[in-house]
């Protein structure tokens, strides 16, 4: 098999997957009537699709969005992903508690000098001082009251919204890039979860910004155009800003492996297929020693701060949650004990639950495969994190008391809307392997990456949170000015 050929079979392999991956969800949003205070009629999910059929239609044919002047557009689109996030936070008080509790006190603990003032069970995982810094710095700035942060939830959510604008743009044209935007402005678990001061807002703009790089690299610099000061650049840019989104999130480094995949798979920067295979290799190491010098750059004042090692990373006790059985693969206090047992050390934690994990996975394979179903109709089924976490601990107001007496309402706003953006990244699929559009692999393999991910670890609903912007970037491809379905 030739290396054309090769690519080739890694590129239908990959779209064709992502295709039977994308149906399988469907049929869970399809199935998933909801938690049992909503309980959505059976009908409902067929509802989501053709209503999701209609709105696809009326994309693909109505050009109105492109007849509006530029700087127009981008006033409206501002104040379209304003608007209902303002109002949100506004009227729902949602108040931190459990993990969210946790990254509040600390900020504010932080911003009081006291940079040890996080509880225990940090030390075993030290990506969540990363954030906690981040949110010590706003209330030093700004003071540690609630809507510091959530109004920075909002500011990061319209810096999204334009990051998606530009991508769209860069890689299907202007209309693309304006409806992706507009449904990021308007994706409702997003909206609602704006009042949770969670570290996914900050880490969404980190991680889909260093996409966007690698996308930008890949598709401007090739063997026909490889500058060299400008592409060493945009080089550093993907390894730190990955590294900024690594110390967020610690499923950011993901983004490594793909770009090294199709950067050695698709990639020709010259004829000379020695010269070529070097300036590979250079474009990988930049990146790999950008991402790790950061982290490590980061890491000298954390430590002696705080006198944790945040370089350190470790899935070892996410797999052994993400392996039992009993509580489907989600969080559960049997397996939690062990910190306190290990005495909050990260190496002895991390080695006993890796071990434990080991045990479950060598199980009975019926069981296994069961579980991952489960996991999977978690993970995939639904979109109500948004609602869930902003209203659980919400206070009891006129407005939430409205918000929490209709919850079909809200549950049945982002069940369509999900469904629309699976739908969408469907015939995106179907054009990419017309168009064969080799770029498309890196947002496929993205996907690709965090669902095989999470087939082993622990899963919430909320974890499939990144993969939303990336489908909705991809879902706008076959929107292109000369495209036909």
């Amino acid at each position: 098999m030739n290396k054309l050929k090769f690519k080739d079979f890694i590129f239908y392999a990959i779209v064709w997957g992502a295709i039977a991956l994308l149906i399988l969800i469907s049929i869970c949003v399809i199935r998933n009537l909801g938690p049992s205070v909503v309980k959505m009629p059976f009908y409902m999910g067929y509802i989501y699709v053709i209503l999701s059929i209609a709105a696809i239609f009326i994309l693909y044919k109505v050009n109105i969005v492109t007849k509006i002047n530029t700087k127009v557009f981008i006033t409206l689109l501002i104040i379209i992903a304003l608007v209902p996030r303002f109002i949100w936070v506004y009227f729902v008080q949602t108040q931190p508690f459990s993990d969210f509790l946790h990254l509040h006190n600390y900020g504010i603990n932080a911003s009081q000098g006291d940079f040890k003032g996080f509880v225990d069970f940090y030390a075993v995982f030290p990506f969540k001082i990363g954030f906690g810094m981040v949110l010590a710095g706003l209330y030093y700035i700004f003071g540690t009251g609630l809507m510091v942060a959530k109004l920075f939830n909002v500011a990061a959510s319209v810096i999204l919204v334009i990051l998606i604008y530009t991508g769209g743009k860069m890689l299907y044209g202007e209309k693309a890039g304006r409806v992706a935007a507009l449904m990021t402005a308007l994706w409702p678990a997003q909206i609602m979860y704006t009042s949770v001061i969670a570290s996914e807002h900050l880490f969404l703009i980190l991680f889909i910004a260093s996409v966007l790089l690698i996308l930008k690299f890949i598709k401007k610099y090739t063997y026909k155009n490889y500058e060299m000061i400008n592409g060493n650049l945009i080089l550093i840019g993907i390894g730190v800003l990955t590294a900024c989104a690594q110390l967020v999130r610690p499923m950011a480094m993901l983004l490594l492996p793909v770009f090294a995949v199709f950067v050695l798979l698709y990639n020709k920067y010259r004829a000379n297929s020695i010269d070529n295979a070097g300036l590979k290799l250079k474009s990988i190491v930049l990146v790999v020693i950008c991402y790790f010098g950061l982290i490590n750059l980061v890491n000298i004042p954390i430590q002696n701060a705080t006198g944790v090692d945040i370089t350190k990373s470790n899935g070892g006790f996410n797999l052994m949650i993400g392996t039992n059985i009993k509580s489907n693969g989600t969080f559960n206090t049997e397996d939690f004990g062990i910190i306190e047992k290990n005495n909050y050390d990260f190496e002895k934690v991390h080695k006993e639950a890796k071990q434990i994990a080991i045990e479950r996975l060598k199980g009975d394979p019926k069981h296994l495969w069961n579980l991952a179903k489960k996991k999977y109709q978690i993970l995939w089924g639904n979109e109500n994190y948004g609602y869930y976490w902003s209203m659980v601990a919400a206070q009891n107001s006129q407005a939430e008391r409205i918000i929490k007496s209709h919850p079909r309402a809200f549950y049945g706003m982002a069940q369509f809307f999900y469904t629309l953006v699976i739908l969408m990244a469907l015939c995106a699929c179907f054009y990419t392997l017309r168009e064969k559009r080799y770029d498309a692999l890196v947002l496929l393999m993205i996907f690709g990456g965090i669902l095989v991910s999470y087939t082993f670890l622990e899963v919430q609903a909320r974890y499939h949170m990144p993969v939303i912007p990336i489908l909705i970037l991809f879902g706008s491809s076959f929107l292109t000015e000369d495209s036909k379905i």
